[in-house]
């Protein structure tokens, strides 16, 4: 683990103690709104498709982070969202596991925990990746992302994509969403993997004084802009959502309403010019070097909004120059959340709203949170007796 980025300590891997499975966690409940599968697995580019009243419903999962003995209320918090939320599709966001997993199957059952609430209740599903996925190599398990990815896309309800040749990353891609009238695409879903740690090392100097993280590549920007060009070539302009782990540069501008400034004094006239509700209670910890994706996706114009995770206190969202920038807050217990007696207050998950019948098709966005919906709150840790069968 790279120890270049400022108060990186403070995302330990948090290890499991003892309880009991609670009942019905993975009682099957399918969505109104659930995908369709269009083409065969792998082929990418329409796997789900909206309902017959032309909505489609997404739930944002980040940061389950944990081990092989996943805090059950984790577990429990995401199969309620997806039972009350009904998605068409859900993601986790990065960081579904932690480093402390010793063997590969330890690894897939880390996965396994946290995917088994979507593929329990026939939800089609995602993951990205992010800093932590990999850090149980250090243990020896040789779950590469690569490795990850090919045990996820084993699942029936999968729908990541097989790895882009020549393009940084694993979990990089495009999902088209099918019209409920056509069988044209009436939106899309990137995915893109941002990474995990800065090198030691670029041109002979080291990261000290920036941020230790990885940053989005040129040969993923690069292939989103032709994804992107080839698509509207095809099917006129897509307008979509774009998800990955580690946030932009410019989710600190936003905030701050400055580019080289964390002063909060600047914070009120942000407010009003972007926007920007929810909170912000950790820095922004951005990848070492500004990846000009941003500009990409201004080049382009057809995604709406982007949304991270990560910083897993950090949950506001707002208008950034006409495209969404915002957080998923994080998931899962068994990793840092406030502190305190509030620890897990801001478990959550962020839902986005799609009609197909409204000009920019994407409609809302809004947090869901364990709190509110019944989950225990102490902020003790509470494991699995045992890790869920793997399938």
């Amino acid at each position: 683990m790279s120890t270049n980025s400022p108060n990186l300590g403070r995302r330990g891997l948090i290890a499991g103690g003892t309880g009991a499975i609670l009942a019905g966690m993975l009682a099957a409940a399918p969505g109104a709104n659930a995908a369709v599968p269009l083409r065969p697995r792998g082929s990418a580019k329409m796997p789900l498709a909206f309902g017959p009243d032309g909505k489609f419903r997404v739930v944002q999962f980040n940061d389950t982070q944990d081990g092989p003995r996943t805090d059950r209320r984790t577990v429990e918090f995401m199969g309620k969202v997806l039972d009350s939320e009904k998605p068409g599709f859900a993601l986790i966001n990065g960081d579904v596991i932690n480093g402390s997993p010793k063997t590969a199957e330890e690894v897939r059952q880390s996965i396994n925990n946290v995917v088994q609430p979507m593929e329990s209740r026939g939800i089609q599903w995602a993951v990205t990746f992010g800093n932590h996925d990999e850090d149980s190599m250090a243990n020896g398990t040789g779950m590469t992302e690569a490795r990850m990815l090919e045990f996820v896309r084993g699942y029936q309800h999968n729908v990541n994509v097989g790895p882009e040749k020549g393009v940084d990353g694993s979990s990089n891609a495009q999902l088209l969403i099918r019209s409920a009238s056509s069988n044209k695409p009436a939106f899309g879903i990137w995915l893109l993997d941002s990474g995990r740690y800065a090198p030691e090392n670029l041109g002979a100097q080291d990261f000290e004084g920036l941020m230790g993280y990885d940053w989005i590549r040129p040969s993923q920007i690069q292939w989103y802009r032709e994804a992107s060009k080839a698509a509207e070539r095809q099917h006129g302009k897509i307008p979509s959502l774009m998800f990955f782990h580690i946030p932009l540069f410019e989710h600190h501008h936003m905030w701050f309403g400055s580019q080289f400034s964390s002063d909060d004094a600047g914070h009120a006239a942000a407010v009003a010019k972007h926007s920007i509700v929810g909170v912000k209670n950790e820095s922004v910890y951005t990848g070492a070097f500004n990846s000009g994706l941003f500009s990409a996706l201004q080049e382009r114009g057809d995604v709406r909004g982007v949304f991270v995770g990560h910083d897993h206190i950090n949950t506001y969202s707002g208008n950034y120059f006409g495209i969404e920038l915002g957080y998923g807050p994080g998931t899962g217990f068994g990793t840092y959340g406030l502190g305190g007696a509030k620890e897990h207050h801001l478990r959550g998950a962020r839902v986005f709203e799609l009609d197909e019948r409204k000009e920019h098709v994407y409609t809302a966005t809004r947090t869901v949170f364990a709190k509110d919906l019944g989950i225990d709150m102490d902020p003790k840790s509470q494991p699995l007796d045992e890790p869920l069968p793997l399938p």
